[in-house]
């Protein structure tokens, strides 16, 4: 994967080349939740930081913005979790970003910017995210891909995700959900 950046005012342009084809990623930050920008989006990345229990907090509502909005079926979705090289202030624990990920039925990945540590994997990932979405709904022949009801009750899947959390701390042994949530090579 080789990348090329381009910055504009209020937006950030990436060139990616992924499996021999070059592609444009372009980055748009809208926390306040604009309609129309958020309706012609690929995709989103809901970023909170580690050292910052209220930018986690803050994550969850624009999860449940997008989801009221009825964006989170349509579009890929990851959680992404920065400044992870200040693991001594660390506030959020990986483990209730990968609960709050598989809670909503999304990516999670952990980076630093600062150092460039999964930085890489994020935009290949975003990329890959992108273009499995649009292939699965192609084949479905829309845009949708998975029933309506999925996320009706987040408080039953909420408590059955800390369940699992738990059983994966008391065991010792990675739940295979958890582990889904981070491969953003996969749908």
């Amino acid at each position: 994967m080789s990348r090329r950046y381009i910055e504009s005012p209020g937006q950030q342009n990436i060139s990616i080349i992924l499996n021999g084809e070059e592609s444009e990623l372009r980055f748009v930050s809208d926390s306040q939740g604009n309609k129309d920008l958020l309706s012609k989006a690929d995709a989103f990345l809901v970023v909170y930081s580690v050292v910052d229990k209220a930018t986690f907090n803050r994550a969850e509502q624009l999860l449940n913005m997008l989801h009221n909005m009825d964006l989170m079926r349509t579009r890929p979705i990851i959680l992404v979790a920065n400044k992870i090289d200040l693991a001594r202030s660390r506030a959020v624990s990986s483990q209730d970003g990968k609960c709050m990920a598989c809670t909503h039925r999304i990516k999670f990945i952990e980076v630093s910017v600062a150092i460039n540590h999964n930085v890489d994997e994020l935009l290949a990932g975003i990329l890959s995210q992108i273009r499995l979405k649009k292939a699965h709904c192609a084949i479905q022949g829309t845009r949708e891909s998975s029933p309506n009801h999925w996320y009706k009750n987040r408080s039953v899947v909420r408590a059955s995700m800390k369940a699992r959390q738990m059983i994966t701390w008391v065991f010792g042994k990675e739940d295979s959900k958890f582990k889904n949530c981070e491969n953003l090579q996969v749908l």
